[in-house]
C-alpha cells in the first residue's frame, strides 16, 4: 500500500503558516515578559517605599538620610538604612538588569533605584533645572525642584562627602531629611524611583547641572558614568542610560542632538511616593510643574516639591 506524502506546495504552506503565527505571537510573548518585569519593579519600589515610611514612623516622622559617614571612613547609603525593614536584597535590583557596567561589588546592590537628596546639601534652597537638550525636551528649564532624603558627613572625610571630586563650594555637610508631616503634598512627593544611581546623580555634579546630565569620561566605579540624572524611563521605549547619546570620541550633555534628546519623553518610569503608593508615568508627567507658592512667576515641580 502506498502512502501519499506532502507535496512541496503543501510543505511551503505549512511553513508559511508557522512563520505567520510566530510573527504574531513572538511580540505578544515579549510584551507579556516586559509586563511581568514591570510588575516586579512596581512591587520592588512599593516595598522600598513602605520600608522608608516605616523607618520614618520609628524616627520621629523623619525619612532616612541619603548618605552619611561617621568621619572615620565608614559610610552608609539609604538602601542599607532601610534594610532592616526589608531583609531582601532582591528588591533592590531592577528586573531590567544593570543600567551601567559597575565594577564595585557594593554598587551591585544599589544600582537600581534612587532618591534625590535635599538641595541643602549643596547649600542651596532648591535645585534649579539647567538648560540642556534633555531638559529642553522635557520643557523644564528653570523649574525648581527638591528631594526628601538628607545628607550628613563629619570629621576628616567630610571633604569627599559630596560629589566624586570633593565638596562643591559652600556645601553644607549636615542637611537633615524632611519629615512626612512637613511635606506640602505627601501623596504627590516622589520618594524612590527607577534610577541608574542611588541619588539620581544629584550629588555628583555642581548646582545647576543636576537634571538632564550625561557626562562622558566617568570611571566605571561610579554608576553615574552612564546614568541619566533623575528618573530613568526603563519602560515603553525611551533611553534607559546615557550610552549612545554622545558623539564618537566623547562629548557631554550639551552635545546631545535635540531630536534625540526628545526620546526621553517616550519612556516610563516607576515612582514611589512619600505616602507609600506607587505609580508608573512618563518623564513629562513626572517632572510636571505648577506656579511656585513663593513666586508664582516661576514653575516648581509638583512631584519634587520645594517647601
Amino acid at each position: 500500500m502506498r502512502h501519499k506524502g506532502f507535496t512541496l506546495i503543501e510543505l511551503l504552506v505549512v511553513i508559511a503558516i508557522i512563520a505567520i503565527l510566530a510573527a504574531i505571537l513572538f511580540p505578544v510573548f515579549a510584551q507579556a515578559k516586559e509586563a511581568a518585569k514591570k510588575s516586579a519593579e512596581v512591587s520592588n519600589i512599593k516595598q522600598l517605599n513602605l520600608a522608608a515610611v516605616m523607618y520614618s514612623a520609628d524616627n520621629d516622622d523623619t525619612f532616612p538620610l541619603a548618605w552619611w559617614n561617621d568621619g572615620a571612613g565608614t559610610g552608609q547609603i539609604w538602601h542599607f538604612v532601610i534594610w532592616p525593614y526589608t531583609r531582601n536584597y532582591d528588591i533592590f535590583k531592577t528586573p531590567q538588569g544593570k543600567p551601567n557596567p559597575v565594577t564595585n561589588a557594593v554598587w551591585d546592590i544599589v544600582w537600581s533605584y534612587g532618591s534625590i537628596p535635599v538641595a541643602m546639601h549643596k547649600n542651596i534652597p532648591y535645585y534649579t533645572v539647567g538648560n540642556w537638550p534633555i531638559t529642553r525636551a522635557l520643557g523644564v528649564v528653570g523649574y525648581r525642584m527638591d528631594g526628601v532624603f538628607g545628607f550628613a558627613t563629619a570629621g576628616p572625610h567630610a571633604a569627599w562627602g559630596t560629589g566624586w571630586w570633593g565638596r562643591w563650594p559652600g556645601d553644607v555637610v549636615q542637611a537633615p531629611s524632611k519629615s512626612q508631616s512637613a511635606l506640602r503634598d505627601v501623596a504627590n512627593q516622589a520618594l524612590i524611583f527607577s534610577a541608574g544611581e542611588p541619588m539620581g546623580d544629584f550629588t555628583t555634579f555642581g548646582p545647576g547641572i543636576e537634571l538632564g546630565v550625561c557626562v562622558a569620561g566617568r570611571s566605571t566605579y561610579n554608576p553615574g558614568s552612564n546614568s541619566l540624572a533623575g528618573i530613568t524611563p526603563r519602560w515603553n521605549g525611551g533611553p534607559r542610560s546615557c550610552s549612545g547619546w554622545r558623539e564618537a570620541g566623547g562629548g557631554g550633555s550639551a552635545s546631545i542632538p535635540d531630536s534625540y534628546a526628545a526620546k526621553i519623553r517616550e519612556g516610563q518610569a516607576v515612582i514611589g511616593f512619600a505616602d507609600g503608593h506607587v505609580s508608573s508615568m512618563g518623564a513629562p508627567k513626572a517632572y510636571e510643574g505648577a506656579p511656585c507658592d513663593a513666586d508664582p512667576t516661576v514653575q516648581c515641580m509638583v512631584r519634587f516639591q520645594v517647601n
